[in-house]
């Protein structure tokens, strides 16, 4: 073996950079990093002596052994300032910004790079961060003026030398928002600080309740068409023949409507939201004009407008229902016998039932209106998650499943373990509620790691009993999943949970209690995709396929995510594969994904766009292989045709070939609504189902009706497709009668020649991907009509419609976008409403929505 020692003293002596940075490579590891002191006297010798390139090659090598020390980038940064090799200097900047991301020096250093690269929004941005650290930075502040009246100047000589560009903004690029992280210390109490100002308090809250109101009737829809739901409440409604009886939500009026119908004396329903009340006015109305022409048939005919309003509005009240809109005086006087709260969600208190029994029997000691549901029975036990869809280790993905507010449990049972007994943890009387505090022993069946507790409850509807215990055929309620700090447990022992029960929520916290700090979280579609079992073996056995043709070939992983694509080319044989992954959270995941299954020495995750990867300093070379996983429902929603266009420019070979190879986004007209629960006509409900832009959708639990054959909407060959706008106008013959008013689409996937998949509605397989459903005004259609069907897309969103339907682009965050104190105020504000939105009257899921995007914004 050659002495290493004698050829690294040859090769510092010499200064040559290349000789010195071969000969450090040599030096094994644990020497290198006794010689870090040395190293760094080196480093600044040659700095200070103007040896720059030599300094480089020091300071390269001190990275190296010490990626994570950020002195070495910002000495390194200022050596490539000096060559003025920016583009280096700015690489690390960013890594500093990564290592310090609560200090100036790194978004400084960047500021300073992209203005020498003349990338002046971006370094106006940079500058504003700096400010955000050091506010009294006057050099910074100068800049910024500098820099704006430049952009500005800029702008305008383009208009003037270029009449179309004049109808377009100037616009200063704003700074991204600060990073917001959550401690979980917020969990244990997640009140209002009475140092928040009442006004922020106060217009977020309203802001979020708005928003409310609107989930709030598509929350009312997603339990009137569960059977299982209906089933259990018509058992309960059943009995209120003769009763007065109050219900807080009355289902959107249906259940008003059955209560009247099984003989109750007065229904009063009242309403949180005002849209709700409409909705349910509408339903009641409609009832009773029915049946008062049934009471009156031909007579009404003879009657004038007067004598027909008198006739109904005497009859309406006869029937004694009323919908309203409720204030604290109104649930106060309203005197019932039973008082209905039908309005719950997975988990249990978060929608503010014993609040509102709370509100109602205040003044009323002597009432005793029956209370329904009246009590629930709380179950628990510890889980670990499970990806039995692949042979890899996934477990790091755990890093990132989290939530402010326990999610619903939809996933399979296979995709996790039971590791602690079901057990149930206790009661809730909502009548006698009191706040408490359980103390529980969760027994032990497995060794392994709790990721989550999940909890569900059995619900006391008086005469009958719901559950949404896990594998219950309820849809509308799932389980509940909350999330842990990973705990590891043994057999045979008992995992300690304290469950706080207040008014507005149940929270579980295993011993011992969370610490870890949290910022941005998996997407709700990523862990599907990984569990989907169809979907990762048809992949595997294409990119086998592809790999085992030139094990040598570099394969290139286009959004890797937490790198599984680019362990199946690894595990099949290529020998070498960069994945690329924009999101930072899930790129540092994959890299601890990629290490602990052993393929670092052959798949290297970049922490990175595509579209800024360059060839020789991401990929040593030109791919000849390109893999990629980047569809949503209606195929090119995450961009794949913009990646690909730009990886086709710069990073594949002419000859590269592309997995999956070819696409086709196909559709069929539906009639979808909603005509009558039980025997009440709700055909009033159907406007409220439509949404502007389409939902992803599980085909398989939507009750509709095909009024077309499947049609060809786009094709794509993914060796030459763009993301260049294409526009389709098609005929579409009807083949059946029916009322269109939606079209839901999917996809078939070709990945090479000899294998397909498909998120067609019709097969057997069930993929994570679902379909697409684009609501359209409703059209009544016979059969053989031609529907005037219009198709377009702009590279990365598909649009259909009867005729054009311009929507306004969403404003979420602008008023609090550039000033990063006042955004600050806001995502403290979101945390809390998140944790526990009841307790302010909002909607579960707005409030999550919000704070995912605070949270996730400067993503």
């Amino acid at each position: 073996m050659m002495d290493w020692s004698s050829d690294l003293s040859t090769a510092l002596a010499s200064g040559d950079p290349g000789f010195m940075k071969a000969m450090l490579a040599r030096v094994p590891r644990d020497v290198l990093q006794r010689a870090i002191p040395y190293l760094t006297e080196l480093a600044r010798i040659s700095e200070q002596d103007g040896k720059l390139e030599e300094a480089l090659t020091y300071y390269g090598q001190l990275i190296e052994t010490a990626p994570a020390t950020a002195d070495w980038h910002v000495h390194r940064a200022r050596v490539y300032f000096k060559l003025d090799q920016l583009e280096d200097a700015l690489r690390d900047a960013q890594r500093i910004t990564e290592l310090l991301p609560e200090q100036a020096l790194g978004y400084g250093l960047q500021a300073q790079a992209l203005d020498g690269l003349r990338q002046r929004p971006q370094a106006v941005a940079a500058y504003r961060q700096v400010l955000r650290f050091v506010p009294d930075d006057a050099s910074a502040k100068q800049r910024i003026q500098f820099l704006e009246t430049e952009i500005r100047r800029e702008g305008l000589l383009r208009q003037a030398l270029d009449p179309q560009a004049a109808a377009e903004p100037l616009a200063i690029e704003l700074p991204p928002p600060p990073q917001v992280t959550f401690d979980p210390v917020l969990f244990d109490d997640p009140s209002i600080p009475g140092s928040f100002e009442k006004f922020r308090v106060e217009g977020l809250r309203q802001h979020l309740w708005r928003h409310s109101g609107h989930q709030s009737a598509k929350n009312s829809l997603a339990r009137l068409v569960d059977p299982v739901w209906l089933a259990a409440w018509d058992t309960v409604l059943s009995t209120m023949k003769g009763s007065k009886v109050l219900l807080r939500g009355s289902e959107l009026g249906v259940f008003a409507v059955r209560a009247l119908q099984y003989g109750a004396r007065r229904v009063l329903g009242m309403e949180l939201f005002s849209l709700d009340a409409r909705i349910a006015d509408g339903i009641v109305h409609k009832h009773l004009v029915t049946a008062w022409h049934e009471q009156h048939s031909a007579a009404i005919q003879a009657w004038s407008d007067v004598e027909r309003r008198g006739s109904f509005e005497s009859f309406a009240k006869d029937k004694g229902i009323d919908i309203t809109v409720p204030d604290s005086e109104q649930l106060l006087d309203a005197q019932c016998d039973h008082f209905v709260f039908p309005n719950i969600d997975h988990s249990l208190l978060g929608t503010g039932i014993v609040k509102a029994i709370r509100q109602y029997q205040a003044g009323k000691p002597a009432n005793r209106a029956r209370i329904l549901p009246a009590k629930a029975s709380v179950f628990a036990m510890g889980i670990q998650w499970s990806y039995p869809s692949t042979a890899f280790e996934l477990q790091p993905v755990n890093q990132l499943r989290w939530s402010l507010y326990p999610q619903a449990l939809e996933l399979a049972a296979q995709s996790w373990t039971a590791l602690t007994a079901p057990t149930k943890v206790g009661e809730v009387d909502f009548e006698s509620f009191a706040e408490t505090l359980w103390q529980v022993q969760l027994p032990i069946l497995a060794d392994g790691n709790v990721d989550a507790i999940v909890f569900w409850f059995d619900l006391d509807l008086g005469n009958t009993r719901v559950s949404n215990a896990p594998g219950s055929d309820l849809r509308c309620i799932k389980p509940a999943v909350q999330h842990l700090d990973c705990i590891s447990v043994e057999r045979g022992r008992s995992l300690p949970v304290r469950v706080q029960v207040r008014e507005t929520r149940l929270y579980f916290q295993a011993q011992p209690a969370p610490t870890q700090l949290r910022s941005h979280g998996l997407p709700n579609w990523y862990v599907p995709m990984l569990l989907d079992q169809h979907r990762n073996d048809v992949f595997g056995a294409a990119i086998g396929r592809a790999v085992a043709s030139n094990p040598a070939q570099l394969v290139l992983d286009i959004g890797a995510g937490c790198g599984l694509l680019s362990m199946l080319a690894a595990a099949n044989g290529a020998e070498r594969v960069v994945g690329c992954e924009v999101h930072p959270a899930i790129s540092r995941i994959g890299k601890d994904v990629i290490k602990r299954n052993l393929f670092e020495h052959k798949v290297t995750l970049i922490n990175k766009d595509c579209r800024s990867m360059k060839v020789p300093d991401d990929l040593p070379r030109r791919a000849d292989l390109a893999i990629f996983e980047l569809f949503d429902c209606s195929l090119i929603g995450e961009g794949v045709l913009h990646f690909l266009a730009y990886a086709r420019e710069h990073l594949l070979t002419p000859n590269a070939r592309y997995l999956p190879a070819a696409a086709k986004v196909r559709a069929m007209v539906i009639e979808y609504r909603v005509n009558r629960v039980w025997d009440i006509d709700v055909n009033l409900l159907n406007p409220y189902l439509f949404t502007p832009s389409f939902t992803n959708v599980d085909a398989g639990r939507l009750a509709f009706r095909t009024l077309t054959e499947p049609f060809d909407l786009f094709a794509f060959d993914f060796s030459k497709a763009t993301p260049v706008a294409e526009v389709k106008e098609l005929q579409i013959p009807a083949t059946a009668a029916g009322m269109a008013g939606a079209v839901l689409f999917w996809f078939e996937l070709q990945l090479d020649e000899a294998s397909w998949i498909s998120n067609d509605p019709r097969t057997e397989n069930s993929l994570h991907w679902k379909q697409g459903l684009q609501f359209l005004p409703e059209v009544r259609v016979e059969t053989a009509m031609q529907l005037p069907l219009l198709a377009k897309h702009n590279g990365s969103s598909l649009i259909l419609q009867w005729q054009q339907d311009v929507l306004p682009a969403e404003a979420l965050l602008q008023h609090c976008m550039q000033n990063a104190d006042e955004y600050a105020k806001v995502a403290e504000l979101a945390k809390r409403f998140a944790i526990d939105p009841a307790a302010h009257g909002l909607d579960p899921i707005i409030a999550q929505r919000f704070a995912a995007t605070v949270l996730g914004a400067s993503a």
